[in-house]
């Protein structure tokens, strides 16, 4: 009988999950126990705890079809999903069926991928015009991702730690582009709120604002991450280019 076993430390589940890049950029040093394993057709399957980016409680899964079967199957690794204030569950795209075949999940959520990388990217063009924005461009940058990115999870200014940037209309002064870079629990300096105005797309302030963050990041840290809607085409090609690699694709639904 195959058994689930319970991981107490950041050490033994990276060690799990043989260093997945989630594991070790993603969770890392802000690992919170315990989180859950099991060994199923040779590859192991993890749940583990997990913050959305706004730092609302929930769990994720590293896991095959089996091992996550075999895993929500343990009474106690339910109770753990569903308990300890935990608000939503992020699995591999294609296993939410798996899910609400033995859980009660809401509607709400979505498809994301999650990217990494530890190389920085070629300078782009349009970087030297990337100036960093200060807390009173507060209102101004939330106004401007209601009316270019109402999708974003980006919130300006909202937590210590936040390194926020945008390119200006050479003559108004107005933004153009916005961007922001915040460490996760791991510490991994993690991208958000990357919009252009919608009359200015193409034209590679996208590009120009994404480098300028990963740049940074990876200088300071060694990695840069960042998580993006599925569908979102026109940004994975940019992400792509600039070197990352997509890490996880998730399908994540809030309880309720």
């Amino acid at each position: 009988m195959t058994s689930v076993r319970t991981l107490t430390t950041c050490a033994e589940f990276e060690e799990a999950t043989s260093r997945h890049p989630v594991a070790v950029l993603d969770v890392g040093a802000g690992f919170v126990g315990p989180a859950f394993a099991v060994d199923h057709e040779g590859q192991t399957s993890a749940l583990f705890h997990r913050r959305s980016d706004h730092g609302v409680p929930g769990t994720s899964a590293i896991a095959t079809e089996g091992g996550l079967a075999i895993l929500l199957d343990d009474p106690a690794v339910r109770a753990f999903v569903t308990g300890e204030g935990h608000r939503h569950l992020s699995v591999p795209r294609g296993l939410v069926r798996l899910v609400e075949e033995r859980l009660h999940l809401g509607t709400r959520g979505g498809e994301w991928d999650w990217m990494w990388t530890t190389s920085s990217p070629a300078p782009v063009p349009g970087e030297d015009h990337v100036v960093v924005l200060d807390p009173s461009s507060k209102a101004e940058a939330e106004a401007f991702l209601a009316a270019h990115s109402p999708r974003t999870h980006g919130q300006p200014f909202a937590r210590r730690h936040q390194y926020w940037v945008g390119v200006r209309h050479p003559g108004t002064g107005t933004l153009l582009a916005t961007g922001c870079s915040e460490p996760c629990a791991a510490g991994t300096p993690t991208l958000a709120g990357i919009a252009v105005d919608a009359s200015q797309r193409g034209r590679g302030w996208g590009a120009a604002v994404t480098a300028h963050l990963t740049r940074r990041a990876v200088e300071q840290t060694g990695a840069c991450a960042l998580g993006m809607f599925a569908d979102n085409d026109s940004a994975r090609r940019v992400y792509d280019r600039l070197g990352f690699t997509t890490g996880m694709r998730w399908t994540s639904r809030w309880f309720g």
